[in-house]
C-alpha cells in the first residue's frame, strides 16, 4: 500500500501551538470542532490539556456509594 506524497508530507509536518492558558503543544492534526454548513461557528485548534479539564470538571461522575 502507498501513500500518494501528499499524504506523506501532510502526517510528518507538524505545527506549534499555544492556547489563551499557555499550554504549548505541536501536531500534525489539531483538534477542529466544525459545524456543517456554517463555517462561521468552526472553532480553530482546540488545546487538548484544556480539552480534558473541561471534561474534568464539567462531565466527569462521581461513583456513589451504596450502602
Amino acid at each position: 500500500m502507498y501513500m500518494n506524497i501528499e499524504e506523506e508530507i501532510s502526517e510528518e509536518i507538524s505545527k506549534t501551538y499555544s492556547c489563551p492558558r499557555g499550554h504549548t503543544f505541536q501536531t500534525n492534526n489539531p483538534i477542529i470542532i466544525a459545524v456543517d454548513g456554517d463555517t462561521d461557528y468552526n472553532t480553530g485548534p482546540i488545546c487538548g490539556y484544556c480539552y480534558v479539564d473541561w471534561f474534568k470538571v464539567n462531565l466527569n461522575a462521581d461513583e456513589v456509594q451504596v450502602e
